[in-house]
């Protein structure tokens, strides 16, 4: 059964020391017992690590971002939604039943891409809901989910700029979002291509570079380039330019904590679910090709080859597309990368 796409929202007391947080109540019917037993119900599952902590505080929590269109981002009341966001929502009703807890309560926790793996690994959120590329080096902190979507890193820049790839940034500035693939890819060229690097602490700022003309381009997943310009006031003033700055896309994924199998097992079986019914081409025309609330403006992003075989496959990509999410993003210059990839 999949959790309905209009979840009620109920406020609950901020946890000391996160963010301001709000409660997602999943709709979903208590399971009727026997009135006379003395015991809780009895899980159909054991519970694995994460699903013991789940259990003992009654929530999930669940992170995800502000404006990271249209995967994980936020409505006009500071609620998230966005694709990756829906699908955790089908995870956690597929984990009330597994774990006979139909009352069990969704925390959001507003996450930046730099502290994504340390709040995973800290326990301070239980399953990342946003755009996270699967590397190498940050499998060594985290586990992902089965890939459910594939981009490309490319530049987006004002019209009229001349700029049309970044062999065109010599003397220019580039602006790159701190802690991203993007901002490995663009330090491996940054020496052959001269142009200076402008760091930004998420999508937003980075935009905002681009938007004041502090910055000429912005490099980004495309996808998420898109949802930037689509959801700004001049959408027809951006171009998305020049060929993806990787020769392999970079594959996304739900950030899951590292040593629970077992818990990743769980998210992985709803995923595959989902990805066989047919119902990511539904969440597809919904976050991608339709108007983006609360924005009004229209997105129009159709499914790469790449990601239609991830769906087609039940989340399991191919050979030469395994080979590319188990290893560090390829530059398309030759120079070697100098630091790790952190993901989108």
């Amino acid at each position: 059964m999949l959790a309905s796409p209009n979840a009620t929202l109920a406020a609950e007391p901020p946890m000391a020391g996160m963010p301001r947080l709000s409660t997602v109540a999943a709709s979903a019917q208590a399971p009727a017992f026997p009135p006379d037993t003395s015991f809780a119900p009895t899980p159909a599952i054991a519970d694995t690590p994460t699903t013991a902590r789940i259990r003992e505080r009654g929530r999930i929590l669940l992170g995800y971002r502000q404006t990271a269109v249209p995967f994980s981002y936020v409505d006009a009341d500071d609620q998230p939604m966005g694709l990756a966001w829906a699908l955790c929502q089908r995870v956690v009703t597929a984990l009330q039943q597994e774990m006979a807890m139909p009352e069990l309560r969704v925390t959001p926790v507003r996450v930046i891409e730099q502290m994504r793996a340390p709040m995973v690994k800290g326990d301070a959120i239980d399953i990342d809901c946003a755009p996270s590329t699967v590397t190498a080096s940050r499998g060594q902190q985290v586990a992902f989910s089965l890939p459910y979507y594939a981009a490309n890193v490319r530049l987006m820049v004002r019209k009229g700029t001349g700029v049309a790839s970044i062999d065109d940034l010599r003397g220019l500035r580039l602006a790159v979002v701190q802690g991203t693939t993007a901002e490995r890819l663009v330090r491996a060229q940054h020496a052959r291509a001269g142009f200076q690097l402008l760091m930004a602490r998420d999508y937003d700022e980075a935009f905002r570079m681009l938007k004041e003309r502090r910055a000429q381009a912005l490099a980004l997943d495309d996808v998420l380039l898109e949802g930037l310009r689509a959801t700004s006031k001049t959408p027809d003033a951006y171009r998305i330019v020049g060929a993806p700055l990787t020769t392999q896309p970079e594959y996304y994924a739900l950030v899951l904590p590292k040593d629970d199998p077992e818990f990743k097992a769980r998210v992985d079986a709803a995923l595959t679910a989902i990805f066989r019914s047919g119902e990511m081409a539904q969440l597809q025309r919904q976050w991608f090709q339709a108007v983006i609330p609360p924005y009004g403006h229209r997105l129009a992003v159709e499914p790469s080859p790449q990601t239609l075989t991830l769906w087609e496959t039940g989340g399991h990509p191919g050979k030469d597309q395994e080979a590319s999410a188990a290893s560090p993003t390829s530059p398309t210059s030759p120079t070697s990368p100098t630091s790790p990839a952190s993901g989108s």
